[in-house]
Formats: C-alpha cells, structure tokens, sequence
C-alpha cells in the first residue's frame, strides 16, 4: 500500500484550539460552516486503492511522526468520500469516535497552511 499525502490549503479560525487535543480534517468539499472548525487538507498523491489506515501505521505532519493507536470504523470511507477524519492526540476511550483515528505522541502538531500530511501505512 503507497503513501498518501495531503497539503493543508485552509486552516479554519476556529480549528486550532491549545485545550483540545484534536484536529478535524474536511477536503475541499466541506461547506463553509465546516471550514470555520477544520484543517481543509487536498490529497496531492492517491493510491487506487483508497485511503487505508490501521493501527501501528504512521501519521506525519511535515517532520512530526506519530503512531496510529487506533481508527475509528468510519475513518475509511469518511477520509474516501469528503476527505473527514478528527485526529486525537489522546489516550484511545472506552468508547473511541467513529470518525477518529488517535495518535501517539499526545501532543498537537505545529501545523500550518502549506503543511504535508503524510499518511504511512506499516511496510509489511
């Protein structure tokens, strides 16, 4: 399975927030009141395969690398169809979001309009 990558083409007024720890992704499709919360990211590389992520993969955000802990049921056909997931940077719930996909280290990522999210999945 290839990487997929995604540049950051908008960053919303109200996406980033130092009391949360979450990041919510939309592609360019998101409407207006969406883009106000969210990182709008626009996929740069495709697989023909679709997005696939699992846990043990890695999620790269210019040169910061964490660890998948966990994908919501959601997060396939969500990041497939509108480009949406909510990234956690958390410890994984009881009952985790169906659209996030957690991430280790807990600690949010400087992130900027021009920013490279890589999604890496595990080379078997």
């Amino acid at each position: 399975m290839a990487m997929l990558e995604a540049k950051v083409v908008e960053i919303g007024p109200e996406a980033l927030s130092p009391d949360d720890p979450l990041l919510i992704l939309f592609d360019e499709t998101a409407s207006q009141q969406l883009r106000r919360v969210s990182i709008v990211q626009r996929f740069i590389s495709s697989t023909d395969h679709g997005f696939h992520l699992q846990i043990g993969d890695q999620l790269r955000i210019d040169d910061q690398d964490y660890q998948v802990s966990h994908v919501g049921k959601l997060v396939e056909n969500n990041m497939n169809a509108i480009g949406h997931a909510t990234l956690f940077f958390e410890p994984v719930p009881k009952q985790p979001q169906h659209n996030g996909i957690y991430l280790t280290p807990y600690q949010l990522p400087k992130i900027k309009v021009g920013s490279l999210i890589s999604y890496l999945p595990q080379t078997h």
